[in-house]
């Protein structure tokens, strides 16, 4: 898994969308900066892993054992990541 950094600066703009036609709002302070409150969500991740056996095989896992059967040849295998 690749690791990301994000520079304290540039996270205010992740997920916004300027819109430079706007006029001003009501709500907006004399120094032009707007203030808005805004409802916060949560998203729920989940992890797919993919298996394939030597067979030929391949079906999709929520989790990561260390010891998996093949659902078409019914081997035993030791999985490797």
């Amino acid at each position: 898994m690749k690791e990301r950094t994000i520079q304290r600066g540039n996270l205010t703009q992740l997920g916004r969308r300027v819109d430079l036609d706007v006029e001003p709002s009501e709500t907006a302070a004399p120094s032009g900066i707007e203030v808005q409150e805004e409802q916060w969500g949560s998203i729920a991740v989940q992890r797919v892993y993919k298996m394939r056996c030597e067979c030929g095989r391949s079906w999709f896992e929520l989790e990561l054992p260390q010891f998996i059967r093949c659902p078409a040849c019914h081997r035993l295998a030791l999985i490797s990541e």
